[in-house]
C-alpha cells in the first residue's frame, strides 16, 4: 500500500482553513502544514496541533508558495512516504479524493501528477468530461506528485516565489517525459481571486479581481515561462498568451484600480526582463 503525504501552506489565513483541512486530513497518513505568515494567529496553531497527524511547521515569514511546497516535499521524503497531496488553504476535497486517485498512481509509475477536477467555488460549473485524462498543466491545490519524479526533476521554483509554480512544474515534469494527468471522478472545491460574475451583452464574464501584487508576480512569472519553454510547448506558449490579453481586458472593463494593476504588470514584465526574481520588494 503506497504511503500518501500532504502539505498544505498557509498565508495570514482565516479560523475557515480548519474545516478545510478536516475535509482531506483523514484521508493522507500526515499533513505538514507550512505556514508564512509573518504573524502566527494563536488560535489557528492551537487548533492545528490537537491533531495527531498534523506537524505544524511555522516559517515566522513569507517564503512564498515554491519554497513552502518544497518544505513540505523534503519532509515527505525523508519520512519515507510515496506520494505528496498539495494544497491551498482555501480549498476542500471530495470524499475518496485520496482513494481513487491512488488507485489511477499505482497502475502507472509513469504519471507524476495526478490532479482532480476543481470546481471554482464563485463558478461551479460542470461540464462532461473522460473520466481520465491527460492534460498539459494543471494547479498546485489538489494534485497529489509522485515523490521519486520529485527526486529526480528537483523542486518547484522557489525564485517565481508565487503564481505559476505549477503550471512551471507541470511543464518541466513533462519534459522528462512523465504524463500530467486528471482525474475528474473526484474534486476539489477552489477559491481562485476573488470571482464575480459579470456581464458582456448574454455572455458571463468571470474577472479574478486579483490584487496589483499577484498581477505583477503573474505577469513575471508566466513571461519567465514563455521564453523557457517556448520551444518545447509552442501551443501552451501561444494560448496562454491569448488568455494574458483576456485578462487584461477584463482588468480594464470589470475590475477596480484599473490603473493601479496596469502598473504592476508593466513592473511584472520590466523584472522579468531584467532577470529580477524572487519575492518583490517595495
Amino acid at each position: 500500500m503506497v504511503k500518501i503525504a500532504g502539505v498544505t501552506v498557509l498565508y495570514r489565513p482565516d479560523k475557515i482553513v480548519v474545516q478545510n483541512i478536516l475535509s482531506y486530513l483523514d484521508q493522507v497518513d500526515k499533513l505538514y502544514v507550512v505556514d508564512n505568515s509573518e504573524d502566527i494567529a494563536p488560535c489557528i496553531g492551537e487548533e492545528l496541533n490537537k491533531y495527531k497527524k498534523i506537524e505544524y511547521l511555522k516559517v515566522f515569514k513569507n517564503i512564498g508558495i515554491a519554497a513552502a511546497l518544497n518544505r513540505g516535499a523534503y519532509k515527505s521524503i525523508e519520512d519515507g512516504f510515496d506520494f505528496l497531496l498539495t494544497m491551498d488553504q482555501d480549498s476542500k476535497a471530495s470524499k475518496n479524493l485520496i482513494k481513487e486517485m491512488a488507485i489511477e498512481l499505482e497502475k502507472d509509475c509513469q504519471i507524476g501528477i495526478l490532479a482532480p477536477r476543481i470546481i471554482q467555488v464563485q463558478n461551479p460549473q460542470i461540464s462532461e468530461s473522460k473520466r481520465l485524462e491527460e492534460v498539459i498543466t494543471c494547479i498546485t491545490s489538489g494534485s497529489i506528485v509522485r515523490l521519486s519524479v520529485f527526486k529526480k526533476i528537483g523542486g518547484f521554483e522557489e525564485k517565481l516565489f508565487i503564481d505559476y509554480v505549477d503550471h512551471e512544474y507541470c511543464l518541466r515534469m513533462k519534459l522528462f517525459g512523465y504524463k500530467i494527468l486528471q482525474l475528474n471522478s473526484v474534486f476539489i472545491y477552489h477559491n481562485l481571486g476573488n470571482i464575480v460574475l459579470r456581464k458582456f451583452f448574454s455572455k458571463k464574464v468571470f474577472p479574478t479581481n486579483h490584487s496589483s501584487l499577484r498581477w505583477y508576480y503573474r505577469t513575471r512569472n508566466r513571461f519567465y515561462i514563455f521564453e523557457k519553454y517556448k520551444d518545447n510547448f509552442p501551443e501552451y506558449v501561444k494560448n496562454d498568451k491569448i488568455a494574458f490579453l483576456k485578462e487584461i481586458l477584463k482588468i480594464l472593463f470589470y475590475e477596480d484600480k484599473t490603473i493601479e494593476k496596469y502598473k504592476m504588470i508593466i513592473r511584472g514584465y520590466i523584472d522579468y526582463r531584467r532577470n529580477k526574481f524572487g519575492k518583490l520588494n517595495y
